[in-house]
């Protein structure tokens, strides 16, 4: 396993906006509050890696593994994450369920089903069905009284759903679960994005949800070269982002995943970004999301 990231080394939005990391700032939908921003990161990482107490999986309805994130989580955890998840009999999209994290460096996983870009469940939209994943996510750490929890980018890949949409559906919802009063015992909500497209697209649209808190009185100018040393060394303390693309990840090697033929309560639209994978023999993207 690649070397694992302590909660320590995991920059707050706060300190992002201090080391001016994030400087796209936008008409904020919200208030500024300078707790909910040092409870939020953003990291460009293998989810894999994170020390925290629960990350998350971009699952499919089956929970036993498939390609991207979900076949990356199954093989650092080892089997054992495949033998609890065939017991837990799948999961319906919009909605999670939580396992041991088993070899990996995160004590929990909570798999949640994101929606394919297009579609729709029992009258719910799909924005609906995304933001679930986040909601659902979150009570099962508050429920297991968890201090952090990790997300991915759900949907966007072979699911469709594009990274801009996604990630204001995942900074609302989550927004949302904090203005609510139900995090206050979460310590950090880290958005793990592997891919650039999609940490460039937290990094335009957090301002929106998670506003930058005024800045202090103007500092004397012995002061701040105080600062600009301090933030430095804080800067060269930051993770490195990963080097390399995901690849297609396997099947967990010593079982085969369970396919579904046909699911009634999909209604698919003709979105051109899933008839396009279908016709170029890309995974389906009810197996991987």
């Amino acid at each position: 396993m690649a070397d694992t990231i302590p909660l320590s080394e995991i920059p707050t939005l706060s300190l992002l906006y201090k080391l001016h990391r994030i400087t796209d700032v936008r008409e904020p939908l919200f208030s500024p509050n300078a707790t909910f921003n040092d409870k939020i990161s953003i990291i460009r990482q293998d989810i894999t890696t994170l020390e925290v107490d629960a990350i998350v999986n971009a699952a499919n309805k089956s929970l036993l593994g498939g390609g991207g994130v979900d076949g990356a989580i199954h093989r650092a955890a080892g089997p054992e994450l495949l033998d609890e998840c065939e017991t837990l009999g799948g999961c319906e999209t919009g909605e999670s369920k939580i396992t041991k994290g088993y070899e990996l460096p995160a004590k929990y996983v909570i798999h949640a089903v994101g929606p394919i870009y297009g579609t729709g469940r029992r009258g719910l939209s799909v924005e609906e069905l995304l933001a679930g994943c986040y909601r659902s996510s979150l009570e099962h750490a508050v429920g297991k009284e968890l201090k952090s929890i990790a997300f991915p980018a759900i949907s966007t890949g072979v699911y469709g759903y594009p990274s801009g949409e996604a990630c204001e559906v995942a900074l609302n919802e989550v927004r949302r679960f904090l203005e609510e009063g139900k995090g206050e015992g979460l310590e950090r909500i880290i958005f793990c994005n592997f891919l650039q497209k999609d940490e460039d697209w937290y990094h335009r649209m957090v301002s929106k949800y998670f506003p930058p808190v005024e800045s202090q009185p103007e500092k004397k100018e012995e002061d701040k070269e105080e600062d600009k040393a301090a933030q430095a060394e804080l800067a060269s303390k930051l993770p490195d982002p990963p080097t390399t693309e995901p690849a297609h990840a396997e099947e967990p090697a010593h079982k085969k995943q369970k396919r579904e033929d046909a699911d009634d309560e999909y209604v698919l639209v003709d979105k051109e970004e899933v008839k396009g994978a279908a016709e170029a023999g890309v995974a389906s993207p009810k197996e991987d999301p």
